[in-house]
Order: structure tokens, then C-alpha cells, then sequence
């Protein structure tokens, strides 16, 4: 699970930072949001409409109908303990991932982490983005100031098992959606990715 590993040593930084304000930053080769994105069959599939959990994160994605060996399965995890000490403004945190276990595979994960207050989650959503901005990857951003409103930032990275993360915010959540191993071998695509996304933080109101 290194992908995993990798994705929890981003998503569980700590963050100071200023509060955010409109802007954008640079331009990724696909839109951030989109009413066009189509969705995959695989991303309909993984588009769950049942209650979330925010400390285990069951209901975040569809379970998988076919678990033979090999193929993708559905794993889900609480975070919350392991992340408390250092990350005190944490109030949950979980992840659920489908995957093979198998590097260089297909998989698509989702860490959903909620926060003591909106000025958290803020901080926390501007220092990934600073982060994604350091790497020099594709990067595009929607960043509202109406605070009810869901800020999104884009990231294509396509190297290192990881295709593309999409990063959603709004109020005291965060959501983060990530699939790989590249773009053009992923299930799912950037329709599917948002649609996610935007599923768990309607869910999570």
C-alpha cells in the first residue's frame, strides 16, 4: 500500500497559512470542473449515495461487487488516531481505496478529513496546494471567497503511480481524490474524479 503511504504523508501536513481569496494558478491540460466531464462506468459505479461515515469513511464509495483475487478491492481505513497527536485540529480522518495490491496498477483513493474549524481547513488546503505548486506539476485551481461555496485544486501528475489529485474544500472539510497509475491507464477519469469528490462533501453537510 506505498501508494497509500505516500498520499497520507501529503494530506496529513501541517498547515499556516493565511485565509484563502479568489485567485487562480496556472493551467492544467484538462479543466477543473467542468459540466461537460463525462463520467466513466467505473466512476458511476463508484459514485455511493449512502450515508458517510467520517471516521471510518464507509459509504464514501461503492463496495465492489467482484473481489477475486487480483482484482480491485474496496479497503477502508480510520486515520483519526494515528493523526490526532500531531494534527490536533483534526476532528476525523479516513481513507477508502480501491485497489489491487499490485504496484503499478490501477486504483483510485479517497481521504476525507474533517476539521475543528473552516480556518483549519483552510490552512490545511493552502499548504497541499503550495506543496503541488513546488513539484512543478500541471496545476488549476478554483478558489472561492464565498465561504459556502467548494474550492478545487487540480493537480495532473502522471509520474510515481499517481495520475491526477483533485483536492475539494468547503467549510470544515476536505476531500481528496486521487487515481493512477497514469491518466491514460486509470478507470477513472477526470469527470469521475470531481463527480466523487463532489459527492462526499454533499454528503457530509
Amino acid at each position: 500500500m506505498f501508494r497509500l503511504v505516500s498520499l497520507m504523508a501529503l494530506v496529513v501536513l501541517a498547515a499556516i497559512f493565511s485565509a484563502c481569496v479568489s485567485s487562480s494558478s496556472g493551467e492544467a491540460p484538462e479543466p477543473v470542473v467542468s459540466a461537460i466531464n463525462p463520467t466513466s462506468e467505473a466512476g458511476s459505479a463508484a459514485i455511493s449515495s449512502a450515508a458517510i461515515d467520517a471516521v471510518t469513511c464507509a459509504g464514501v464509495l461503492t463496495p465492489m461487487e467482484d473481489e477475486d483475487e487480483g482484482d480491485l478491492k474496496l479497503f477502508r481505513d480510520s486515520l483519526t488516531d494515528s493523526v490526532k497527536s500531531s494534527q490536533p485540529q483534526i476532528v476525523s480522518m479516513c481513507s477508502a481505496m480501491y485497489d489491487t495490491n499490485l504496484s503499478a496498477r490501477e486504483f483510485l483513493a479517497v481521504v476525507l478529513i474533517q476539521f475543528k474549524s473552516d480556518d483549519s481547513s483552510v490552512d490545511h488546503y493552502e499548504l497541499m496546494k503550495s506543496a503541488y505548486t513546488e513539484t512543478g506539476d500541471g496545476l488549476s485551481e478554483i478558489n472561492n471567497a464565498d465561504e459556502g461555496l467548494v474550492d478545487v485544486l487540480s493537480v495532473l501528475i502522471d509520474q510515481d503511480g499517481i495520475g491526477r489529485t483533485i483536492v475539494m474544500r468547503q467549510r470544515e472539510w476536505v476531500v481528496t481524490v486521487s487515481t493512477g497509475p497514469t491518466m491514460a491507464e486509470s478507470l477513472w477519469n477526470v469527470g469521475d474524479i470531481e463527480a466523487i469528490g463532489r459527492g462526499v462533501l454533499d454528503r457530509v453537510k
